[in-house]
């Protein structure tokens, strides 16, 4: 516990010499009371966008914050090389800290030829500190969140790429997740299968992946009940509203077993959203089932229960993905080449 024990201290420094670079102001000395004090945790989460090193943490914040996910920036300096004597000599910041979810987040948007020396840092990092949880996002996850939360952009003449998953592979292997989850039904305590079960889809994408699942699902002799909940989105990276349910299920959640379907698991984000909302209202318990799962754009680990495919890092169409009207209808699931205007 020494290296934990230097950390505040170090923040401390670190946060003087931070004040230090910005003034253009040399330090007097090693003297920690010439330091300058931390400012108070509240400051850390306020959405103060000028002390933000980069315009992409202040974007990022502000989708963590309309998500309703606490963070705290660059809360925790971490020493990661040590002299002969034991001093520290090397140090690394997280940028973010989701108290919540207890982990840390590093945005990085420089190239990746540069970032070699910031990921022997955050080796370093996590081979000296393994129960510390830490995700180092790239120049690449930025610019996906972009695509995704594009504020307003239009796009000029998508067009449909390759077929990525046709109808004969969606159905089957909806058809083995059914399967899956009449197991995963089966597993559940008596008390918990004493009460119809509800599969609660999630935006409009969701629906059709949602009809398959349910048919195949009462097929296997499950009674379940469907419905769907519908979540606003973040309109700019600017963005100061916060997240709301625009509509509600009109089958109640109380003491009620639920498992959020959705067709695209990417950042966790709406996941982690609604699994709390679903708890605050009553749910006894919260799983998730995706169809497609972007695991490589992952920000929080939300616990999946039943996942179909491995989704490729593009952007696709079909099969009641919603982004593009005239895809939506489409039986197989496609990448989308389109370009921005």
């Amino acid at each position: 516990m020494a290296r934990e024990a230097i950390l505040l201290g170090e923040l401390i420094g670190e946060q003087a010499r931070r004040e230090e670079r910005s003034t253009g102001n040399t330090a007097s000395g090693n003297d920690p009371a010439e330091q300058q004090l931390l400012p108070p945790l509240r400051w850390l989460m306020q959405p103060d966008d000028s002390r933000f090193a980069h315009p992409a943490e202040s974007h990022f914040s502000h989708l963590l914050s309309f998500y309703g996910i606490r963070w705290s920036y660059e809360p925790t300096t971490f020493a990661v090389r040590w002299g002969p004597k034991g001093e520290p000599l090397q140090f690394v910041t997280p940028d973010f800290y989701l108290p919540d979810h207890d982990c840390y987040l590093e945005l990085t948007t420089m190239r990746q030829r540069l970032v070699t020396r910031k990921n022997r840092k955050f080796r370093l990092l996590r081979q000296h500190y393994p129960n510390v949880n830490v995700r180092i996002l790239y120049l690449r996850d930025f610019e996906r969140l972009r695509r995704t939360y594009r504020d307003g952009q239009p796009l000029s003449r998508p067009t449909l790429g390759a077929v990525v998953f046709d109808g004969k592979q969606l159905d089957h292997r909806i058809e083995e997740l059914a399967g899956d989850y009449s197991d995963l039904w089966a597993s559940k305590a008596p008390e918990e299968r004493a009460v119809r079960p509800l599969l609660l889809g999630v935006g409009r994408g969701s629906q059709t992946f949602l009809e398959a699942l349910s048919s195949h699902v009462r097929a296997l002799g499950v009674a379940v009940d469907q419905d769907s909940i519908l979540l606003t989105t973040p309109d700019s990276p600017e963005n100061t509203r916060r997240v709301k349910v625009e509509r509600t299920p009109r089958a109640s959640v109380i003491n009620r077993p639920v498992t959020v379907v959705q067709e695209v698991l990417s950042s966790g984000l709406s996941a982690a959203y609604v699994q709390a909302w679903l708890l605050r209202h009553g749910a006894t318990s919260v799983d998730i089932c995706t169809l497609l799962d972007r695991d490589v754009a992952r920000i929080l680990d939300v616990p999946v229960a039943l996942r179909g495919f491995a989704a490729p890092d593009v952007t696709l169409a079909g099969f009641g993905l919603s982004r593009w009207g005239e895809f939506r209808d489409l039986p197989h699931v496609a990448e989308v080449l389109a370009q921005e205007v």
